[in-house]
């Protein structure tokens, strides 16, 4: 299929009627349109997807968008309008011409009404297409799903990045059912149920027919224990699917939800962060208060630390005093005792000569002095100075404790100052976010709680379905077992057998076909992934028989942990891989497929988007495209180049470049 144009006729911020011829050749088959955002380059790619299935979904890929939210405002102001998109296509040889339109009116502010939808396709020299069989028609051009392999944007991207980096079980059931899409492989498993759904019917006949006969009592009540057990079983299936289509639908909500907030999630954890730092600082506050507190009432006296230093030195003086007086009286009494005895036997106490070689005169008059100095001495106290000088003592660090309250005095006007601070730091950020009244942390742990209960689930599942696949066998025996009674009806009993001989043809080929395209998605996947990576240690991709998805580095060892480059273009890779094995054949178009990439990775794109020989359009804005830069890396292959201008906030234009 070949997109040859569209046109829009008051379609988002298109007014009135844009023509934009899309046809190009093999040798430049690139259609470009270069735009800034919030021009217009998703609201063309919806037209496109809008115009082929009659529906458009959000960026989550799940949300239905409502048709009235693509209607040009300005068109509205003017009552009623007609709205809609025609796209002009190729398919195998024959040209046609689809057309959706309606009818828009808002009826009160905000409020806008859809009416008499229209639908028409008309094959180029041809008669219409009766509308109630074109979605029918569109589905064998191109089914819508797989049409995301060929029609998608950066967020798909992104949301195909994500189930791949999803816990193993869960990476392995996407990858795996992924492949089935785009090989078709989901007919065949419809086929197969409706196998089953016969040979579940002949074989509760053939059980009734049986219970009738004593002789297969215990053969008629093992089928049915084990059909009323894979029906259990099966009913746990399904509740457990529901739940895990409900699971996957609320991570994607919470992470849409937390994609959202991207731009304020920074200044929420600064938020918190400074919030759980003025707590601290408000403790650190409290201890320096209680400090000061217990300083302040151990330290009463600080009033008189001056005249209480004083004191202390005047008693300190005293007691030297006192101490020296205690020592030189000591002496006098030493000396006078000495001269006493002297004169008192006669004898010299130094020499033991008699005294009488002395001058007995001077030693009596010396001795009179001694008694005369002791009898003037003053008398001393030395416990009470003692006593004064110990009570004394503990009003010595005054200076000290005047400096340890100055400086937890300083640590406290710090500490309150850098409160002051995160306080006012709070109250900025939290301007900014007044408007915002999404409580983040609450989204990041629910969105933790749910992946979690989804792992436990798919485990669950797992196991629920090894059982049911055994229950089937069992009760495939069973069957086979009373197909060979005589009492079964000859006409189920061969009917029977016929059933069981095509469920194994479907399922031999079911999983034949599908090994055999794992493969095939393996082998595109890997060239195109080393096509695209500036990373040259890796070897390619693995996607092993579980179908766990890996890059393989150069010694063909599974890596854990890739660059966030390379998931981006393992995951551009794999979609381009299933497109390129895909059952069907479309071109390729992709609105801003580079925003996360750097320039080397970007311009490996271009690069193979350059050896495409069939249509490709590109919606990409200057921060991923630069002519001066990347038209090279096209090689010449650009059959049509478009600039996307902005005329005023509600108005675009599509201009030939």
């Amino acid at each position: 299929m070949q997109l040859l144009e569209v046109e829009l006729t008051n379609w988002g911020p298109f007014f009135g009627t844009h023509l934009i011829p899309l046809s190009v050749s093999p040798a430049a088959p690139v259609v470009l349109f270069r735009g800034e955002n919030m021009r217009g380059k998703t609201s063309i790619l919806r037209s496109i997807v809008w115009c082929l299935y009659g529906e458009i979904r959000a960026q989550d890929g799940r949300t239905p968008i409502d048709v009235s939210r693509l209607v040009n405002i300005d068109a509205l102001l003017t009552g009623e309008t007609p709205f809609g998109v025609r796209l002009r296509m190729s398919h195998n040889g024959q040209e046609l011409e689809l057309q959706r339109s309606a009818f828009a009116d808002e009826n009160r502010p905000g409020r806008v009404v859809v009416s008499r939808p229209s639908t028409t396709l008309i094959p180029k020299d041809g008669h219409p297409f009766p509308e109630g069989t074109i979605p029918e028609t569109i589905s064998g051009i191109l089914s819508q799903e797989i049409s995301e392999f060929f029609l998608f944007d950066g967020e798909m991207l992104n949301r195909f990045e994500e189930r791949l980096r999803e816990e193993k079980s869960a990476s392995q059931g996407f990858v795996k059912s992924q492949v089935e899409r785009a090989l078709g492989l989901p007919f065949l498993r419809e086929f197969a149920g409706d196998l089953e759904a016969i040979q579940t019917e002949l074989n509760a006949s053939m059980e009734v027919a049986l219970r009738k006969n004593k002789r297969h009592e215990t053969l008629s009540r093992d089928y049915r224990t084990k059909a009323e057990d894979l029906e259990v079983t099966e009913r746990d299936l399904g509740q457990l699917k529901t739940l895990d289509e409900k699971l996957v639908g609320e991570i994607a909500d919470f992470e849409t939800q937390l994609a959202g907030v991207d731009e304020i999630k920074e200044l929420y954890y600064e938020r918190a962060g400074l919030e759980r730092e003025i707590a601290t600082g408000d403790d650190t506050i409290t201890d320096y208060k209680n400090a000061l507190a217990e300083t302040a009432e151990s330290s009463w006296w600080l009033p008189l630390a001056a005249r209480l230093g004083s004191e202390i030195v005047q008693t300190d003086s005293e007691l030297d005093a006192a101490l020296r007086g205690y020592d030189e009286r000591i002496k006098l009494e030493y000396k006078r005792d000495q001269l006493g005895r002297q004169l008192g036997d006669g004898l010299c106490p130094t020499c033991g000569q008699p005294v009488a070689t002395h001058d007995e005169d001077a030693l009596k008059a010396e001795l009179a002095d001694l008694n005369h100095q002791l009898a003037s001495a003053p008398t001393l106290n030395f416990d009470e100075l003692r006593q004064r000088s110990s009570r004394l003592k503990r009003y010595a660090n005054g200076t000290a404790v005047v400096a340890r309250i100055y400086e937890q005095e300083q640590d406290l006007r710090r500490e309150q100052l850098r409160n002051d601070k995160r306080l006012q730091k709070v109250r900025q950020i939290s301007e900014r976010l007044s408007g915002n009244r999404l409580d983040i942390a609450s989204l990041e742990q629910n969105l933790m709680t749910r992946k979690a209960t989804r792992v436990r689930s798919r485990a669950t599942l797992t196991d629920l379905e090894t059982k049911r696949a055994r229950l089937k066998q069992e009760l495939q025996g069973l069957a086979t077992k009373m197909s060979d009674q005589p009492e079964v009806n000859e006409d189920e009993r061969r009917l029977q057998r016929v059933v069981s001989e095509a469920m194994e043809v479907v399922e031999d080929s079911f999983a034949g076909f599908r090994s055999a395209m794992r493969e095939q998605v393996q082998e595109a996947t890997s060239q195109l992934f080393l096509q695209l990576t500036t990373e040259k240690e890796y070897s390619g991709v693995k996607i092993n028989d579980d179908y766990l998805l890996s890059v393989v580095d150069d010694q063909g060892r599974s890596l854990s942990m890739i660059s966030a480059g390379a998931n981006q273009i393992l995951t551009t890779a794999f979609i381009g891989a299933l497109a390129e094995c895909s059952v069907e054949e479309a071109p390729m178009v992709m609105d801003t497929p580079f925003g996360r990439l750097d320039v080397g990775h970007r311009s490996a794109i271009l690069e193979w988007v350059s050896a495409f020989d069939s249509q490709v359009i590109l919606f990409v804005q200057s921060g991923e495209y630069d002519a001066e830069r990347d038209a090279h890396l096209l090689a010449g292959k650009i059959g049509r180049q478009y600039s996307i201008e902005r005329l005023s906030p509600t108005r675009s234009e599509v201009i030939p470049a």
